[in-house]
């Protein structure tokens, strides 16, 4: 069974035309599991006018204020994000963004290379608002293969609406702490000092969307400062979380 994770808040522009290309690709089996954040658009009503029955809408509230902090966006996408993936309940999840659109063979292509690792990024193409190609290739090819740990730390290769990992994978990486800030990161660096097997692909599987309200950004406008602060604190959650695991 799959699972994809959609985190919406205010998605009306493009939710269906996002829905549409990720529906076609699941089985009946199959569940989109959407965590919506207070949207106050037509967001809901016109996930519903779908009528597929493949589809959960979960109502988030916010537990944590976070509208005094820098980038708290990205702080309550990710609190979003935690509460579809904790309601999945697929043997592999897929992560999606609200506003994108997946190449026809995403899933396919992405279940290829599931049989041999447990997590997969896929590279990706750009388009406008209007859904015109900007970008063919995101990333050139061959560009994170054979990364080391500290490359990894330094890149921070896991792109959300690009991952694609098995169950336990998730599991590895849950809880997610309250003041997390990327799950993404989060759940591929779990993984990789989990020693879980992982690959990323050459190939583009979906069309990234670069519009002006983008949560995320294709290049970090954050300084030097704040990447390797934010890197050691991420370090220092895992270290935690594992710590936890081991004595209790």
């Amino acid at each position: 069974m799959i699972s994809v994770c959609i985190a919406t808040h205010n998605a009306e522009k493009y939710i269906v035309e996002q829905l549409d290309s990720i529906l076609s690709q699941l089985s009946e089996k199959d569940e989109v599991v959407i965590s919506d954040d207070g949207s106050t658009d037509a967001t809901i009503s016109l996930i519903q006018s779908l009528h597929d029955n493949r589809i959960r809408i979960l109502q988030y509230v916010q537990r944590l204020d976070y509208g005094k902090k820098y980038l708290s966006s990205y702080y309550y996408a990710t609190a979003n994000f935690y509460n579809a993936l904790r309601n999945a309940q697929g043997d592999i999840i897929f992560i999606s963004d609200q506003d994108d659109r997946w190449r026809e063979d995403k899933v396919s292509i992405s279940l290829s290379y599931l049989r041999e690792y447990d997590i997969v990024c896929s590279n990706f193409s750009v388009i406008d608002q209007d859904g015109k190609l900007v970008q063919d290739v995101f990333w050139e090819e061959g560009y994170f293969d054979d990364l080391n740990l500290l490359q990894i730390l330094k890149y921070l290769p896991f792109r959300g609406c690009c991952l694609a990992f098995k169950r336990n994978v998730l599991e590895n990486a849950m809880p997610f702490p309250d003041t997390l800030f990327l799950h993404d990161c989060w759940i591929g660096l779990n993984a990789v000092f989990s020693h879980y097997r992982y690959k990323f692909i050459d190939e583009p599987l979906l069309l990234y969307r670069r519009h002006g309200n983008n949560v995320s950004s294709l290049e970090s406008p954050n300084s030097i400062f704040f990447k390797i602060s934010y890197r050691f604190k991420l370090l220092s959650q895992i270290l935690r979380l594992r710590l936890r695991r081991l004595f209790g």
